[in-house]
This record gives structure tokens, sequence and C-alpha cells, in this order.
């Protein structure tokens, strides 16, 4: 089993924010210690108004920006940045023109060819310098 240490480095790595803020809550109210394993987690009742606004604060400064896969045509999708799927739609219409047929949030963690290298959707939004943003479009080919 993994130590609570470990669980709170991926919960970072991967931008898990209600797993990452409640064992920062719970380190800070010496309730368990980074040492622990991870299966005390179990056992412990969640203060919920401290760890909401924890999260609503974003005290742990995760980037809110998330990766939308957008349909537009039959087969194409457009790959958007933004903070939200209404945000995603929104953006994708007014610099396109065109009707997004649905938006899906994808896993930042997805591999993408990106000119010739391989990239997740978390490292290429690293590269972004404004958001939202689309940064490509994908074609079916069957």
């Amino acid at each position: 089993m993994p130590t609570i240490r470990e669980l709170y480095e991926d919960a970072i790595r991967y931008e898990e924010s209600t797993l990452a803020h409640y064992i920062l809550l719970l380190l800070q109210e010496g309730k368990i210690s980074t040492n622990d394993d991870d299966s005390v987690l179990d056992q412990l009742p969640i203060n919920k108004e401290r760890l909401d606004r924890m999260i609503q604060s974003n005290y742990l400064g995760f980037s809110k920006i998330k990766i939308y896969s957008i349909k537009y045509a039959e087969n194409t999708f457009a790959f958007v940045y933004a903070e939200s799927p209404e945000e995603a739609r929104s953006y994708f219409f007014r610099h396109t023109g065109m009707q997004p047929l649905n938006c899906h949030e994808l896993s930042l963690d997805y591999m993408m060819a990106v000119g010739n290298r391989f990239l997740s959707f978390r490292d290429w939004r690293k590269e972004q310098s404004k958001f939202p943003c689309i940064v490509g479009v994908y074609k079916k080919e069957y």
C-alpha cells in the first residue's frame, strides 16, 4: 500500500484537487503523517466546510484549465483549452462561427501527436500562453 506522502505527490502530479486538499487538511490538523499507510484515509471524518473552503480558494494553486474535445462536423473534432465546457463551446463558436455538436472533457494525460513529437495534453497546456485557446483539429479516418 502506498504511503500518504506517495498518494499526496500523485494527487499533486495528476491535479486531483479534492484528494490533494483533503490530505493537506488532515496533515495540517495532525490527524495523519506522511509516513502513514494511505488506508488510514478510509477511517477519518472530513471537515467538509474547511475542505470546501480550501478547494474553492484553490489553496494549492491547481490550474483550472482543462482540455475539451469539441465535435463540430462528422468525424471532426477541435481541441480547446478552457475552464469549463461552456467556455470551450462559447470560445469555439466565437472563433469559428460553427456550432459545436458536443463537448467532452478529455484526460490531461492523453498523449497526442504534435508535429514530430508526442505530448500529453498536460504538457501541451504548458506551452500555451493564453486561455481559452484552440490547439488543434483531428479528423477520424475510417
